[in-house]
C-alpha cells in the first residue's frame, strides 16, 4: 500500500437518531433527568476534578505495579514507548496523573472494529485533558478472563486477494469451550489461521508486516492469545502512550482484596441495589440491562485458566481475592476502585448497565467517573453510492428523512406518468375530464405509496446484501460494520494512516460533543 495514503474524515448522521443504539443511550446523549447527559459528563471530565483518590489502589500497590510494568515493557513496540510507559507509571504511582479507561474482551483478529474506536477515544481524551493541564494516561482493560469463546469468534475479515469474507475456523463449530478464559487459550491453538492470513496481506504496509510478525512470534513462542493481542494493540497505537491491564491478572485482583471483602460482606444489599437500579430504569421506560442471574452471580472464580460462577449460596469465608474475577455487576466497580479513573469510555450497552448500577456506587461510596461516549465511525470507499447515503443520514435503518426522500422520488415518477394515465382514462376509458382528474389522483396516490415502498425495500436490500452493488466489507453479512468487521484486519488493510484518521475523528467527536452534537463519522478508505 502506498506510503502517502490519505483517508478522509467526514461528519455523518447524528447519533441520537440511530435506532440500533437503544432509547436509553440516545436519551443520555441528548440529556434526560433520570439519566444525566453525555455532554455534562464530558464537561466534568475536562474540568479536571479528582475522582476519589488521584492514586488508585492499583498504582499504590508497588507489588502489582512493578510486576505488571515488568511484563508490559517487552510488549511495547520500541524504546521510546517503554520510556513513555515508565514515566506514566511513575506519575500514576505518586498521584500526579489519572487514567481514562476503556475495555473489551479478546476476539478473532482483535475482536470487533469498535474496539479500535474505544481505544482511539481514550487516547484522544488523554491527550486533550493532558494538554489542558491535567496529566491523563489512556488505559485499556483487556477482558481476557471472559469465557464466551463463541462471541469472541463472531468478527469476520475481508480478504482482498480472494475477494471474500473470512472467519475463524472454529466459528459455528459445536462443542466450543464454555468455561475456558479466552485470553488464556494458546495462540498456537486459536491464532494460527490469523497469523497465516496476516502473512498473506503483509504487503499492505508496515503495520500489516508488524502485526504478521507478532502473530508468527506468538505462535512459535507458545504465548497466550491475550498477550498476543496486547502486543498487537500496543503496536497499532504506538506513540499514543497506551497502557494495557489484564482482567485475568491474579496480582491485580489481590490488590483489590479490601474492596472485594466489602462487596462480599454486604452482598445481599449489593444485589438488592442492582435490582433497585433495574426498577428505576423500568419506571423511566427503559429495559433492565442486568439480568437476575448476573446479579446473583456477581463474582466468579478463576482457576487454571477456567472461569466458574461463584454460587449465590456460597457459604463460609470469601475465597482468596487472587482467585476472584468480577462478573457484569462487579467488573466496573472493581475497575473504578482499583484505578480511580477520571473518565470511562463506553458504548451503548455499557451505558445501560452502568446506569443500572448507579445505586451501588452511591451506597458503597465509590466515586463514579464520568461516562464518555466512544467514537462511532463507518468506513467506505470514496464516491461509493451507499457510502454517500450515510452522509445524508441513512444508516443501517432509514430514518424518517430518508423515507421522505424516497416518497418524493416516487412522487416525481408519478408526475411523469400522470399525462399517460389521464390519456388512458379519457381515451380508452371514455371518462370525462373532471372525472378523469379525480380517478387519476386516486390511482397515482396509491401507485406512489406502492412505488415508495418498493424503493425503500430495495434500498434496505442493498444495505443488507453485500452483492447488491456494495463491497462485502462495507456491511459484512448484513450486520453493522463496527460490530462485525475484525479490528486488526482493518488496521492491517489500511495501516497507520487509518489509526491516525481515527484519532482525528475522535478529536472532532468530542469537540462536537461539547456542543451536544454527537455524531457518527465517515472515513473514506481505498478499496483494500
Amino acid at each position: 500500500m502506498r506510503g502517502d495514503l490519505v483517508i478522509g474524515v467526514q461528519t455523518g448522521a447524528g447519533l441520537a437518531g440511530h435506532a440500533d443504539f437503544g432509547a436509553l443511550f440516545r436519551d443520555w446523549l441528548v440529556g434526560r433527568p433520570e439519566l444525566g447527559a453525555a455532554t455534562a459528563e464530558l464537561e466534568e471530565f475536562f474540568a479536571g476534578a479528582e475522582v476519589g483518590s488521584a492514586a488508585g489502589a492499583a498504582w499504590a500497590s508497588a507489588a502489582w505495579r512493578e510486576a505488571w510494568l515488568a511484563s508490559l515493557l517487552p510488549d511495547l513496540p520500541d524504546d521510546a514507548a517503554r520510556d513513555q510507559a515508565r514515566r506514566a507509571v511513575r506519575r500514576l504511582g505518586d498521584g500526579r496523573a489519572q487514567v481514562v479507561i476503556t475495555g473489551q474482551q479478546p476476539g478473532f483478529l482483535g475482536g470487533p472494529l469498535y474496539t479500535l474506536y474505544k481505544i482511539a477515544a481514550a487516547v484522544v481524551l488523554a491527550e486533550l485533558r493532558t494538554a489542558a493541564g491535567h496529566a491523563t494516561v489512556p488505559v485499556f482493560w483487556s477482558g481476557d478472563d471472559d469465557d464466551d469463546y463463541r462471541e469472541a469468534l463472531q468478527p469476520v475479515a475481508w480478504d482482498p486477494g480472494r475477494a471474500i469474507l473470512v472467519r475463524h475456523a472454529d466459528h459455528g463449530r459445536r462443542g466450543l469451550p464454555t468455561d475456558r478464559m479466552v485470553g488464556e487459550l494458546p495462540a498456537a491453538e486459536v491464532a494460527l489461521g490469523e497469523a497465516a492470513w496476516l502473512d498473506e496481506i503483509a504487503g499492505h504496509g508496515e503495520l500489516a508486516r508488524d502485526l504478521a510478525a507478532r502473530y508468527r512470534e506468538a505462535v512459535a513462542a507458545g504465548e497466550s492469545w491475550s498477550r498476543l493481542q496486547r502486543r498487537a494493540m500496543l503496536r497499532i497505537f504506538a506513540g499514543h502512550g497506551l497502557l494495557v491491564v489484564h482482567g485475568n491478572d491474579a496480582r491485580l485482583h489481590e490488590a483489590a482484596a479490601p474492596f472485594y471483602q466489602r462487596l462480599w460482606d454486604d452482598r445481599a444489599r449489593l444485589r438488592d441495589l442492582a435490582r433497585s437500579g433495574g426498577r428505576q430504569l423500568a419506571a423511566a421506560g427503559y429495559p433492565t440491562a442486568v439480568s437476575e442471574p448476573s446479579i446473583q452471580r456477581f463474582l466468579h472464580l478463576g482457576r487454571a485458566g477456567r472461569r466458574q460462577p461463584l454460587a449465590a449460596d456460597h457459604a463460609g469465608q470469601m475465597p482468596g481475592a487472587a482467585e476472584l474475577r468480577p462478573g457484569v455487576v462487579a467488573r466496573s466497580l472493581v475497575q473504578d476502585w482499583l484505578f480511580r479513573p477520571a473518565g470511562v469510555v463506553v458504548g451503548p450497552g455499557e451505558v445501560a448497565y452502568l446506569k443500572q448500577l448507579a445505586p451501588i456506587y452511591a451506597a458503597f461510596e465509590l466515586p463514579r467517573a464520568p461516562l464518555l461516549p466512544r467514537l462511532f465511525a463507518q468506513l467506505g470507499p470514496a464516491g461509493h453510492g451507499a457510502f454517500r447515503t450515510w452522509a445524508l443520514g441513512v444508516a443501517d435503518r432509514a430514518p424518517i428523512t430518508a423515507v421522505d426522500d424516497l416518497r418524493l422520488a416516487a412522487q416525481r415518477a408519478a408526475a411523469v406518468s400522470r399525462v399517460e394515465v389521464l390519456a388512458a382514462l379519457r381515451g380508452e376509458g371514455g371518462v370525462d375530464a373532471a372525472r378523469a382528474e379525480a380517478l387519476a389522483e386516486q390511482v397515482l396516490r396509491r401507485w406512489t405509496r406502492h412505488f415508495a415502498g418498493i424503493l425503500q425495500r430495495e434500498q434496505q436490500r442493498r444495505h443488507e446484501d453485500p452483492g447488491a452493488g456494495q463491497p462485502a466489507w462495507l456491511r459484512p453479512e448484513g450486520r453493522r460494520q463496527e460490530r462485525s468487521l475484525a479490528a486488526f484486519a482493518a488496521a492491517a488493510l489500511w495501516g497507520d494512516a487509518f489509526i491516525e484518521a481515527l484519532a482525528h475523528a475522535g478529536r472532532r467527536h468530542f469537540d462536537a460533543g461539547l456542543d451536544g452534537d454527537w455524531r457518527e463519522f465517515l472515513l473514506t478508505v481505498p478499496e483494500p
